[in-house]
């Protein structure tokens, strides 16, 4: 039997599912609009995409939620602008599907993805940053995946990285959230005159310097908080994922220059970590999350 899994990604706005191989092949995929109307819908999403999704070969179903999930319990404890506090999810979606059911965070699933099949492959240490809807991190330390005590590591949407930044919805100013995210790309894109990120990229890469002045001033904070990473984890690579990452080069030059400038000792270190793109794009997250499904299928055996 080929073993086959359902990853099930949940986005801000689009929930991306695949089902995938163990070596990380995508065998199908559908994306559909995210439900933020309650826990019933979202159950019901996850009930839905699993069923068609699944074949007689699917050994286990992976849920990457935003937020704070507690992976011991899989349960989503809280996550901005979803109305699903400690929600269950892993309990209900089992009884829903008859099927073995891991429940990880986003940032965390599109690490794992990274590590095993992307731009991290080859590294024992690796960081990865979603600079998406909001701003979060993932982690692989000497080949295993940080998780914490109860699963919150990573949560570093509030790092404080733009002194001049737009206020966050927790009332602080400059927070990565809003400050080094594809969210903050279209904030200050609005501000000077395009209507959305996207605009702003495709503006940069014709040569407009105002759409060039946004990309600069939110990957100056990304490298800001890149830097602060880094000090902390000493990661050979760190990856950068989400919306903001479609930008490319135009957002990660100025990263890298921040990085590097605020990283302590630079100059006294062997090498600085490569700051690049992520491999696997917005697949990242549901793949990730469908081989942590396999492996905790593999560990219950």
């Amino acid at each position: 039997m080929a073993e086959e899994a359902v990853g099930i990604d949940v986005g801000g706005t689009k929930t991306l599912a695949v089902r995938i191989r163990p070596d990380g092949t995508i065998a199908q995929r559908v994306r559909v609009p995210t439900p933020r109307t309650g826990p019933a819908d979202l159950l019901r999403l996850l009930t839905s995409l699993t069923d068609s999704l699944r074949t007689p070969d699917t050994q286990a179903v992976g849920v990457a939620l935003p937020g704070l999930v507690e992976t011991t319990t899989g349960a989503l404890r809280h996550a901005p602008g979803f109305p699903c506090d400690d929600l269950p999810v892993r309990t209900l979606l089992e009884e829903a599907a008859g099927l073995p059911i891991h429940v990880d965070n986003d940032a965390r699933a599109a690490t794992w993805a990274e590590y095993r099949t992307g731009a991290g492959r080859g590294h024992r240490d690796i960081l990865v940053i979603t600079a998406g809807t909001g701003w979060g991190c993932g982690a692989v330390l000497d080949g295993h995946l940080l998780k914490g005590s109860q699963g919150f590591a990573g949560e570093v949407g509030h790092l404080h990285v733009d002194t001049e930044g737009p206020t966050c919805y927790c009332g602080r100013q400059g927070c990565a959230e809003v400050s080094a995210s594809g969210s903050a790309i279209s904030h200050h894109g609005k501000v000077a005159g395009y209507p959305n990120g996207e605009a702003v990229t495709r503006a940069a890469r014709a040569g407009d310097t105002r759409a060039l002045a946004v990309l600069h001033t939110v990957g100056t904070a990304l490298g800001h908080g890149a830097a602060a990473l880094v000090d902390l984890l000493d990661p050979a690579i760190v990856i950068v994922g989400g919306g903001g990452a479609d930008a490319d080069d135009l957002l990660l030059a100025p990263a890298r220059t921040a990085m590097r400038t605020a990283l302590t000792a630079s100059r006294r270190r062997p090498g600085i970590p490569p700051l690049v793109t992520t491999t696997l794009g917005n697949d990242a997250g549901a793949t990730g999350i469908a081989l942590l499904a396999l492996d905790r299928a593999a560990a219950c055996r």
